[in-house]
């Protein structure tokens, strides 16, 4: 199993159609479940321990006079990358059905936490652009962009996998997802907003 793990992280890096299409079919899910979490856990440990993320935090804490421990950031972090993932799979999974997707949960769940692997290549870059300045900071955002759009891709191919989808209907799939999910929670603090300057 280990063998066809390392197989398999490799190829969402080379051959990602082909492998994205497999995992889908085999539907690792508590594999691809630890590998999403462990690279949630480096992400965020990579975020907060370099020089400047640890100045920022420490001066907010100065300020709103609040001292949270490192720790109760790490665990509320992966907590909501827990049910991020899980409220994600669920909304594609719903709006895949309904473009005539016949795949399950758990083979989108699969595919979708492999196809976030290459985040990893990411984590020293964000690390050390935190001891570069300026400069860090810009190549750290070039290279982060860059990244994301290739993430975004295979998410998209994960969906289409899974679900033997055409590619413009996943992506409509992906783009109706991000829309309920940005959307909705913007309108309702839109509502709340007008709700609380009303009285």
């Amino acid at each position: 199993m280990f063998d066809q793990l390392i197989n398999w992280l490799y190829g969402v890096l080379t051959k990602p159609v082909q492998t994205l299409n497999e995992i889908a079919r085999e539907k690792p899910a508590n594999a691809a479940f630890l590998i999403y979490l462990g690279i949630t856990m480096l992400s965020v440990l990579s975020s907060l321990y370099n020089p400047q993320a640890m100045q920022a935090f420490e001066d907010l804490m100065r300020e709103t006079d609040i001292a949270i421990p490192f720790s109760v950031i790490i665990a509320a972090s992966l907590l909501m990358a827990i049910i991020s993932i899980f409220v994600v799979t669920g909304v594609l999974q719903l709006l895949a059905r309904l473009f005539k997707g016949n795949g399950g949960y758990w083979n989108l769940f699969s595919a979708y936490a492999f196809a976030n692997f290459p985040l990893i290549i990411g984590l020293p870059i964000t690390f050390i652009s935190g001891f570069l300045g300026t400069v860090g900071n810009i190549l750290s955002g070039v290279f982060s962009l860059g990244l994301s759009i290739w993430v975004l891709v295979l998410q998209v191919i994960a969906v289409r996998e899974s679900h033997s989808l055409s590619t413009g209907a996943s992506i409509g799939v992906y783009l109706l997802q991000l829309a309920i999910l940005v959307g909705i929670p913007l309108a309702i603090a839109i509502v709340l907003m007008i709700a609380y300057l009303s009285f």
